[in-house]
């Protein structure tokens, strides 16, 4: 006669779970960090290559109103949001996001306004050009008075505040 056996094989997941691998957290969050410090200087050169496609954008734009135009330069701005940010410039990104959000205005109310796009597009420029990082009062004074600019359209034309 023969005798049943049961085998149970061991449970390897467990064990694996157990057992630490990779990585210390704090190694991996600076690994992270210098990968990213790596990407600044293609990161600085892509926003520059957007700061002059939005200038040459907003030039052709001249004093009329032109959705289409409108159009092109809200895609060219809003299209690197975020970017910014992981490269240590949330400052440019803060001033794209105000630029995009004043287009967006613009365009619901069907009027332009060179001016607003202009002070915009020299505040991006100011803060590629210094990183966003010389003045941090200075900076936050600058992105204020975008918000100013970007919430003055916000509100209808016949309301005040």
């Amino acid at each position: 006669m023969s005798a049943v056996k049961i085998h149970v094989p061991p449970v390897r997941l467990a064990k694996l779970l157990r057992t630490p691998g990779g990585l210390p957290v704090a190694e991996a969050v600076r690994n992270a960090g210098i990968g990213l410090e790596s990407l600044k200087g293609e990161c600085l050169s892509e926003l520059k290559g957007v700061l002059e496609a939005a200038e040459g954008c907003a030039a052709r734009a001249g004093g009329q109103y032109d959705p289409a135009l409108l159009d092109e330069l809200y895609k060219i701005v809003a299209t690197p949001i975020g970017i910014p940010s992981v490269c240590g410039l949330a400052s440019v990104d803060t001033a794209l996001i105000s630029l995009s959000d004043l287009l967006d205005y613009l365009k619901g109310q069907e009027r332009w306004d060179a001016n607003a796009a202009a002070v915009h597009l020299r505040a991006f420029r100011l803060l590629l050009h210094t990183e966003g990082a010389a003045d941090a009062a200075g900076t936050q004074a600058i992105l204020a008075g975008l918000r100013k600019v970007s919430q003055r359209y916000a509100r209808p034309e016949g309301s005040s505040a």
